[in-house]
């Protein structure tokens, strides 16, 4: 430990020698680098969090720049988990840095979580925030929880102590689904960089053993007027049953990595089937079937049993998927997508 680094923190009284050296020895998970993980991130680094893992798969855009602090232009396209890591370690390269370059997903998200003593959801997306909520309350991890709509930013701790959970505060995901996200309404840059730290804030108390953590208690916050307002509420033992029993059965991921997708279609007795259009596959192809997506309800299914592997590409993944789901909702739950499209596959590609 770098003394002269923290010799401000040294002279507070809530932290001085023993409090950093709580901190050097946390592990926190942050789920999500954009407006409110970059800030988030940032603060939890210069306060000396010993571990800090940062879960996320996107890419960075132009757009993300203004309010994603950890990036710049020619940072573009890039990895947002490779180029916010870079960052931070130029800020402090005392600290153990863990990148999980993909996104979560039921099949990841509770071997993610476990290796961590506290999340951190900084997502902006409730179907994510309800899969990282469920995930903390089956492995007893205490929950950071930030959300701003464009000036309004939200923020409390879920399942602290045996505090409240996401779902006892939005007992459904409907309540709150018909949110936009960020890239759909906008968000103001101050407003996420407010409450991200306010977040890491949340995640320093709960490090420290402090009271007044933001448990059972929801923070709204305006940036125009700069008011805030407090709103309390209780746990619903219901709706902790419902965050374990999402765990029973777990479906087989749809989306197949390259590795993943070389590795399957090399067994005997699978269909592989290209869904792209035929201007599409005389260019390049990896050989199967070729049935276009549009086509794809007039295939006769008839001599295939429910046990029957399908395996889906496309260009980009994205009309692969809708294949796979197609077939899945017919009964045929080993159908698969190739993530990402065929530009992925390091193998031969087949020119006609």
């Amino acid at each position: 430990m770098d003394k002269n680094y923290y010799k401000s923190h040294l002279k507070l009284d809530f932290i001085a020698m023993k409090g950093q050296q709580k901190l050097a020895h946390a592990k926190v998970l942050v789920i999500g680098a954009g407006g409110l993980g970059c800030p988030c991130l940032t603060a939890l680094s210069a306060s000396g969090i010993g571990n800090i893992g940062l879960a996320d798969g996107d890419l960075i855009s132009s757009s993300n720049i203004s309010r994603q602090t950890l990036f710049s232009y020619p940072d573009t396209g890039r990895y947002k988990t490779a180029v916010a890591i870079a960052s931070l370690k130029s800020r402090n390269p005392y600290l153990r840095y863990h990148e999980h370059r993909f996104f979560i997903n039921e099949e990841n998200i509770l071997s993610l979580v476990k290796a961590y003593d506290i999340v951190v959801d900084a997502t902006d997306n409730f179907q994510a925030r309800y899969l990282i909520n469920d995930a903390c309350v089956v492995k007893n991890k205490p929950l950071v929880y930030g959300a701003i709509f464009q000036t309004e930013g939200h923020l409390t701790v879920f399942n602290y102590q045996n505090s409240p959970t996401l779902r006892c505060l939005f007992r459904e995901p409907d309540q709150e689904e018909a949110l936009p996200s960020c890239a759909e309404s906008g968000a103001y840059m101050i407003t996420t960089n407010i409450i991200g730290t306010m977040m890491a804030n949340e995640v320093i108390k709960i490090a420290l053993n402090q009271e007044e953590v933001l448990s059972g208690k929801l923070l709204r916050f305006e940036a125009l007027d700069t008011t805030t307002t407090r709103v309390t509420y209780s746990a619903d033992q219901q709706s902790k049953t419902k965050s374990y029993s999402r765990f029973k059965h777990v479906p087989k991921a749809i989306e197949l990595t390259a590795a993943a997708f070389r590795e399957s279609t090399q067994r005997t007795g699978i269909a592989l089937i290209d869904v792209r259009t035929m201007e599409e596959r005389k260019v390049q192809h990896i050989g199967g079937k070729h049935i276009p997506l549009p086509e794809l309800e007039q295939f006769d299914l008839k001599g295939y049993d429910a046990s029957q592997h399908f395996y889906f590409y496309c260009q980009t993944g994205i009309r692969s998927l809708q294949a796979a789901k197609k077939l899945r909702a017919k009964g045929y739950e080993n159908a698969f997508s190739l993530k990402n499209g065929i530009s992925t596959l390091n193998c031969e590609i087949k020119n006609t």
